[in-house]
């Protein structure tokens, strides 16, 4: 089975935020192709958005641009921390928390949808080899 993971840690981001919804637009993360019976991975380049919609917490202060240094994304009983595999769409009960590496303090979030949105072609970056 062929399968997709973005990186997510160390990832530029541009924040828009409006008290209920948050979108994290990227530009050129890192996404890992692994398909079937293939001896090496790829790396590829992707542009999109990590949207976070219907915030259940007020007073979320964030900057308009910053890097992910880290991130947590609990549902169900699944933690995810830094990679998702694609497409990632959740509902329900979701809990983030959010390292940034401009602020201090990590940025909790409580909201009902998480979704990684892509952008334009994903570009190719090179075979990664069993070893790495």
């Amino acid at each position: 089975m062929s399968f997709r993971i973005i990186q997510l840690e160390n990832l530029e981001v541009g924040i828009k935020y409006d008290k209920n919804n948050l979108s994290l637009d990227f530009f050129g993360a890192y996404v890992k192709k692994t398909m079937d019976n293939a001896d090496e991975k790829t790396l590829w380049s992707q542009n999109g958005s990590i949207e976070i919609k219907n915030i259940l917490n007020d007073n979320i202060i964030l900057n308009k641009k910053d890097i992910i240094s880290s991130i947590n994304i609990n549902f169900d009983l699944y933690t995810y921390k830094n990679i998702l595999v694609l497409p990632f769409l959740k509902k329900g009960d979701i809990f983030l928390e959010i390292e940034f590496k401009n602020l201090e303090k990590s940025i909790n979030i409580r909201c009902s949808e998480m979704e990684i949105l892509l952008i334009g072609d994903p570009e190719y970056i090179r075979h990664i080899k069993k070893m790495e």
